[in-house]
């Protein structure tokens, strides 16, 4: 017997389709997506929830893998940009298995910087996402 062919998911595409849902629903206005949008402003543009794949780690080849997601938040203030971060941990970490998620675990919590670049005020946590792989087959 062979060991199926298999492929992970969009761990990225998951948890910015989850995020950008769940916050929306919780009354945020903010932005989410991969990287951080061109023209993004600090004064002007709204909050945005950036979601960084910084690899998977850990593997139960061919059926469910790790990654370790970063997710940071730019805001006009760093007590906001904590605050957005910990609204996006809370419903990260209470995100219900399905859709190809498997399950949700703290890695650091929140924590705020500056960008030295456009001087946003920043917040940051990481989170592993458990993820289901997918047959190719099918």
């Amino acid at each position: 017997m062979s060991t199926p062919t298999v492929v992970f998911p969009d761990v990225e595409r998951l948890v910015v389709d989850y995020l950008a849902a769940a916050l929306e629903q919780a009354g945020e206005q903010v932005t989410v997506g991969v990287g951080v949008p061109d023209g993004w402003d600090r004064r002007r543009s709204p909050a945005h929830v950036s979601v960084a794949c910084d690899g998977m780690p850990w593997m139960r080849h061919p059926v469910i893998g790790r990654a370790s997601v970063r997710v940071t938040v730019r805001a006009r203030s760093t007590s906001e940009a904590k605050r957005l971060a910990e609204v996006a941990q809370g419903l990260l970490l209470a995100h219900p298995s399905g859709g190809g998620v498997a399950g949700v675990r703290p890695h650091s919590g929140v924590m705020p910087t500056r960008d030295p670049d456009t001087r946003a005020d920043l917040a940051w946590f990481a989170v592993g996402v458990t993820v289901r792989t997918q047959d190719m087959a099918t």
